[in-house]
């Protein structure tokens, strides 16, 4: 008897390897924001971007990886202001597609921060 899995599964499943995709993204911040986590040592900028992406994947279940990116890389910056909003986490887990009420997450986000300048 054939394994059947529901296309939330499968979507996790296709993520790239967490060590792997973290790491990276760790990099990528660390070159493209140094500034914003300046006082960060490589360790802890790692933690931080794997919590990110733990509470993302795991408990949010974005699965679209341009949005995870997007998601981890604002979470990580910003001290985890985006897997400690409890009103966040709730419309996410909420949603049909939760990386498409992610990305309209961060779409606000942007637009707030681009009125805000």
């Amino acid at each position: 008897m054939p394994i059947e899995l529901t296309a939330q599964q499968e979507a996790l499943l296709r993520l790239p390897d967490p060590n792997e995709f973290t790491l990276r993204i760790t990099n990528e911040i660390r070159r493209d924001m140094a500034q914003d986590v300046a006082g960060m040592t490589d360790a802890q900028l790692l933690e931080a971007v794997r919590a990110s992406y733990d509470v993302a994947t795991y408990d949010l279940h974005i699965t679209r990886i341009p949005t995870l990116v997007r998601w981890v890389r604002l979470d990580a910056t910003s001290n985890g202001a985006l897997r400690t909003e409890p009103g966040m986490q709730l419309r996410i887990k909420a949603a049909t597609d939760p990386s498409l009420a992610a990305e309209d997450v961060l779409a606000v986000l942007l637009a707030q921060t681009n009125w805000s300048d």
